[in-house]
């Protein structure tokens, strides 16, 4: 099971060192009143901090015992590709849509004008819709959700070009999860800005230790 793991110590390193860089950042902020079963702000972060981890590790171990050994096939069968989704779905729910009550519980601790934060919103959320849109009309949600790793059908085609993806590389990563500041820009939070950064860059952790080199295993130098 070595090419399971392969880069995921990196993967867990810049887990906890953006976990402590997080940590350092939202200690400097009041705790904010209990808005989610009785949590802090602080315990909600760390909350949504250890979905992150369940939720990329999930990824991890669902995508490579696939792809390298076809051992989910053989465990589920065609269900194999459901369970994963269902679990991606589950902990991405719960890992990111704690940055709305992080902020509300932080609220006004960030002295960002209306106008600039009504602005920012307004300016990312076409671009958001544009790229959803992209995701769904060309790329296809199933293929979002990793397919390639499952289906050997997917691996004879190439990268897609259409839409969104034509202009702006990675932009699920790049343009989509802007939407992740939006929360913390509603609220004009500091810690709920803090903690989406944090979840940004850990996805792009994901991208550089799991999803790149696996992509690099499934197509090659293809475009």
């Amino acid at each position: 099971m070595a090419r399971v793991f392969r880069y995921q110590g990196y993967h867990l390193l810049l887990y906890v060192a953006i976990g402590a860089a997080l940590y350092a950042a939202v200690v400097q902020f009041p705790d904010g009143d209990p808005q989610v079963w009785g949590l802090s702000a602080r315990e909600m972060i760390l909350l949504s901090w250890t979905f992150a981890a369940l939720h990329q590790g999930w990824i991890v171990f669902f995508w490579r015992t696939e792809l390298y050994y076809g051992k989910i096939s053989a465990w589920f069968g065609p269900a194999g590709f459901a369970i994963f989704r269902i679990g991606f779905v589950a902990f991405a729910s719960c890992r990111l849509l704690l940055l709305i009550p992080i902020s509300m519980a932080t609220a006004e601790t960030a002295s960002i004008p209306r106008v600039v934060s009504v602005a920012l919103i307004a300016v990312t959320t076409p671009f958001i819709l544009w790229g959803l849109y992209s995701v769904f009309v060309y790329f296809g949600a199933t293929r979002a959700f990793g397919a390639d790793h499952f289906d050997p059908a997917y691996r004879k085609g190439s990268l897609e070009q259409r839409g969104i993806f034509k202009y702006i590389a990675n932009s699920m990563y790049t343009v989509v999860l802007l939407l992740l500041y939006h929360p913390g820009l509603l609220w004009h939070s500091w810690p709920g800005l803090i903690t989406a950064a944090a979840h940004h860059a850990l996805v792009w952790t994901h991208y550089f230790c799991t999803e790149k080199p696996d992509m690099k295993a499934i197509y090659g130098a293809r475009p």
